[in-house]
Formats: C-alpha cells, structure tokens, sequence
C-alpha cells in the first residue's frame, strides 16, 4: 500500500471512529419510550446492595414487591441491571450474565435487549467496563406478587463484575389514573472530573423531544439514576450537580432572577449520595415550574465524585387547569417578593 493511500486510509478511520468511552459526557442517555395514556409510572430498587465481585457461577439477586393499583394493568416493565469493574486479570472485558426471573415459583429465563457500556477511556492499569444491562419484562410481569431477579456469572475464564444493584421501571395504566406523558431515556455515561477532564467536560445532557403544552400540566416529575454516584470520597464541596432546562455555565445573580420570573431552567447541587451497601442513587424531584413548551432536557455533572449516568425518565400529568400558583410563578406574581429573591439567590451562590 502506498504512503499516500495509508494517509487516506487512517484519516478515513478517523473521521469514521467514534469517540464513546472517557471521563467525559460522550455516551449521552437515549430515548426508548415515549408514550401518553392514563396511568402512572414508579422506579425501584427493591431489596438492592452492592454485591461484590463475583466469579464463576456466583449468583446476585434483587427482590420486588409489585402492587398493580386497583382497576389498573402494567403497560411496562422494565429492569436495569448496573454491573461496574468487569474485567479478566487487570484487562478489560465484558460479562457474560444468564439472568433468569423468578415468580411463584417458576423461573423464567430472561435475555438482556439492550446493553450500554463505558470506560475511563485512556491506556492504564484499571480501565475496567462498566454498563448497564436492559431487560423488557413487560410479558412475564403481569400481577401483584412477589418476582426475583437473578443473574449468573456464566463466564467459563477468569472474569469478574461487580453489581452495584437492579432497577425496576413499571409503568401501569388505568382509566381511573390522570393522563400522563412520559419519556424513558436511558444509557451508560460515565463522569469523573480528574485527569485533565473539567466538570464542564464531565457533564453528560438527555433531551426529551417534543412540544408540551405547559399550561395544561398539573405537575412534571423528574427522575434521574447515578449509580456510584456521591459515594466517593475524595470529592470536595460539591460533588454533583443537576441541570433541568439550564446550561451548566454560571450565572450572575440578576440573570437567576430573571429565570425565576420567566419561568426558565433550575439546577441543584449534590442530588445524587450513596452508601457503601447501597451504591445507586436516585434523584426525584417536581420541575413544574422549569418546563419548556419545547425540547426539554437535563443535564448531569460530576465535579470530581465519579459517577454513572444511566437513567432519565420526565413524567407530566395533565389536568383542565395549571392552577394560579403555577402561572404566578412563571409571569409576573414573583415581583412583590423580589428581595426575597435576590436573597436567597445570594445564599444559593455561596
């Protein structure tokens, strides 16, 4: 092969390979479901701890409690299974899992519909895999009762994974229920501010697209995960934070102000705290008062933690009227209480 045709060759390979594991916000979460009927939507993590490495054949198991609301029927079920340090020796490698689910007394075996995975992304000793594993149990749950989730080390070599715990995502649906509009984002962005990675850089954005007619919503939830997310240690101030409809640059006083009357975005410091037996954290929070009538979105942000960002699920529950609270929030009802304001925007920037 010529030099000249090499050239080519490695910038075509260049242009074409795609930068998707490091420190950064570079594997944003992805949108899988977006819906709207009458229901309701709930997250768990059921009985989940960290469980350790585990070798061949070892097995890790998370319990739920599922209670179907009376008159309603499960639309989704969704489980998430976190596994973080898989490896073989000090190499990189992914896991191999046999998941099974277990209800009144029959096991069923499951398999995995999606996987998403990241790592620290530059040559050293311990870049070892992390990811999250999807599983649609939407055929097998079906009633209220007692189901275990089952995973098996099924490697035949020497590999090893940590799991930090099991998800549950249920979506149910009734006619007795409000109508919502849902969005499940999900993923496997991993963020740490070290290394020569800024905390601008460790911030990974979700989007769920769409209009939203903002008056007629009685209440936007948001829910986000971070497994490992506030458990490290060596993180100073703060650790982490959360952006909803906000670029994550800072703002003067006034230009907080302004957001607060108008109705804009709002972001929170360290969301996301852990244990050392529970390692996933999750975060949810009403943002009513922050929607945009288009394109929402949320951002998450190490500052020097190390966390995961794995899931982002919005929910808006629609009514006949917003009510005078929210629609004071969002115009002009706020001047009377604007030393109030510029006071506790003081205290927030501390």
């Amino acid at each position: 092969m010529s030099i000249r045709s090499c050239i080519i060759l490695l910038s075509l390979m260049i242009v074409i390979s795609p930068v998707s594991a490091s420190y950064a916000g570079d594997s944003p979460l992805m949108n899988v479901i977006h819906d709207t009927h009458r229901g309701d939507v709930e997250f768990t993590f059921g009985d989940s701890i960290y469980g350790g490495e585990m070798m061949c054949n070892d097995t890790y198991t998370v319990n739920f409690e599922v209670d179907i609301p009376v008159n309603g029927s499960i639309r989704v079920a969704r489980a998430y299974t976190y596994w973080v340090w898989s490896k073989i020796g000090l190499e990189g490698i992914y896991p191999l899992v046999n998941a099974s689910l277990v209800h009144d007394g029959s096991v069923v075996p499951v398999s995995s519909l999606a996987r998403y995975t990241d790592t620290k992304g530059f040559v050293a000793r311990y870049d070892f895999f992390s990811g999250t594993d999807v599983y649609d149990l939407s055929n097998q749950i079906r009633e209220d009762g007692m189901y275990s989730i089952s995973l098996e080390n099924s490697a035949e070599d020497d590999r090893t994974f940590c799991m930090q715990g099991i998800g549950l995502l249920i979506v149910y649906e009734s006619e007795d229920m409000p109508v919502i509009e849902y969005w499940v984002n999900e993923g496997c962005d991993m963020l740490y501010a070290e290394y020569g990675i800024t905390p601008k850089m460790a911030t990974t954005t979700t989007y769920f697209e769409g209009d939203v007619d903002v008056e007629t919503v009685d209440r936007a939830e948001l829910i986000t995960v971070s497994p490992s997310g506030g458990y490290t240690q060596g993180a100073k101030q703060t650790r982490n934070r959360l952006y909803f409809n906000e670029k994550t640059e800072g703002t003067p006083i006034l230009g907080d102000i302004i957001k607060l009357l108008f109705g804009s975005g709002k972001s929170w410091k360290d969301v996301y705290l852990t244990s050392e037996s529970v390692q996933i954290a999750i975060d949810e929070r009403e943002v009513t008062n922050y929607l945009k009538s288009v394109d929402n979105f949320a951002s998450i942000q190490d500052s020097g933690d190390y966390l995961l960002a794995t899931n982002a699920i919005m929910v808006l529950e629609y009514g006949d009227s917003t009510g005078q609270e929210t629609e004071d929030t969002h115009g002009f009802g706020l001047l009377s209480g604007i030393f109030s304001v510029i006071i506790a925007c003081a205290i927030a920037k501390r």
